[in-house]
């Protein structure tokens, strides 16, 4: 036996342990479901989806419903975001999402009769209607007519609250103004 019968024995061995490893390893990655950003003011925070269908079938009652976003709010799983009334609150996502057309809804209230299908849609808070101190729910809720693809919520809240939880995904997209100058460049001394 010759080094080349050995080579072509190990061959479809390492073909197999090759292919094996590659199946773990595509198995242990799990691809993240598509996010959204909502911005107010100088807070944003950023969310995966509580429910996303990856099939583009529409999600079942069951897999994505109400008590899911019930449980989501009251356990405080929920980003929150501090709102002034009057002040323009931004809505940012992902691609995939804007492909599959999305509302935004405040409370149970839609704000767009058709889905939007760009990645940002901006409204204003109503001027006149204070911050319930509970928050308000906002949902992003991916498709189109009755037929949910995904589902995002976050919670609306007086300015005055913290966002809830100090972590990378919730802070201050600028920082604070001790000076209260809001972005106006320093005075500089001899300068009439």
């Amino acid at each position: 036996m010759g080094s080349s019968t050995m080579r072509h024995r190990r061959a479809p061995a390492f073909a197999v342990a090759l292919a094996l490893t590659s199946l773990l390893v595509i198995s242990g990655c799990e691809k993240p479901a598509p996010g959204v950003t909502v911005v107010s003011s100088t807070n944003s925070a950023y969310r995966e989806a509580l429910c996303w269908s990856w099939d583009a079938e529409p999600l079942s009652p069951e897999s994505c419903a109400q008590d899911l976003v019930t449980s989501a709010l009251e356990g405080g799983e929920v980003a929150r975001i501090p709102v002034v009334p009057g002040n323009t609150i931004g809505i940012s996502v992902d691609p995939q999402v804007a492909e599959a057309g999305w509302y935004p809804v405040v409370g149970s209230q839609r704000l767009t009769q058709v889905p939007v299908t760009t990645t940002y849609y901006r409204f204003t808070y109503p001027d006149l209607q204070e911050v319930p101190a509970a928050g308000v729910p906002l949902q992003v809720v991916a498709g189109e007519g009755e037929s949910t693809l995904g589902l995002w919520v976050f919670q609306l809240v007086p300015a005055g609250q913290e966002p809830a939880g100090e972590n990378p995904e919730e802070s201050p997209s600028e920082p604070a103004d001790p000076a209260g100058t809001m972005g106006e460049p320093p005075a500089t001394e001899g300068t009439s």
